[in-house]
């Protein structure tokens, strides 16, 4: 199978949306949570958004933000870094 189409990507996204909008209404702010990022990852790959444009963005803001609404992060107990540079590629066959 070769990479998505652009009309796949914004249908996954599309679809993971209105997930994202039932978790909400059963209060399930984690997951919901969980699925933005998904889709954030979808849409990044759309608009052709690189990681490194994606970090300078977060980077742009955290600086602008004010100090009061920083909010110290704590590694959640049992998740793994989403960091995908520290992640290795793992091979599909």
């Amino acid at each position: 199978m070769g990479y998505p189409t652009q009309t796949q990507l914004k249908s996954m996204a599309r679809s993971l949306q209105q997930q994202i909008d039932v978790a909400n209404e059963l209060q399930m702010d984690f997951a919901a949570q969980l699925l933005a990022m998904a889709v954030m990852e979808i849409t990044t790959k759309i608009h052709g958004i690189t990681q490194q444009e994606l970090n300078a963005l977060c980077e742009c803001i955290e600086g602008s933000s004010p100090p009061e609404r920083k909010q110290a992060t704590e590694p959640v107990s049992g998740l793994r870094n989403f960091d995908r540079r520290s992640r290795t590629r793992r091979s599909r066959s």
